[in-house]
C-alpha cells in the first residue's frame, strides 16, 4: 500500500509540473510562451516566452496578473 501512495504521488507530481500554460503568448511582450518558461500565479500555470518576462512578472504578479485570461 505504501508502494501505491508513493507512486500516485509521483503521478500527481508530474503532472503538475508538465501543466500547460492558460496563454499561448506571453502577457509581457506578446511573443509565443516557450516552454517551461512559467510560474503559477492563483492556481494557474503562466507562460512567458523568456526568463526576463517571467522574473518581471514574478517580481509583481499582482500588478500583471490582470493580464491573464480568465
Amino acid at each position: 500500500m505504501k508502494t501505491f501512495l508513493t507512486a500516485l504521488a509521483m503521478l500527481a507530481a508530474a503532472g503538475t509540473l508538465i501543466a500547460a500554460p492558460v496563454n499561448s503568448t506571453c502577457i509581457m511582450s506578446g511573443k509565443p510562451v516557450k516552454e517551461g518558461v512559467t510560474s503559477e500565479y492563483k492556481g494557474k500555470t503562466v507562460g512567458f516566452c523568456c526568463t526576463n518576462c517571467k522574473a518581471r512578472f514574478d517580481s509583481n504578479p499582482d500588478k500583471f496578473g490582470k493580464k491573464i485570461a480568465k
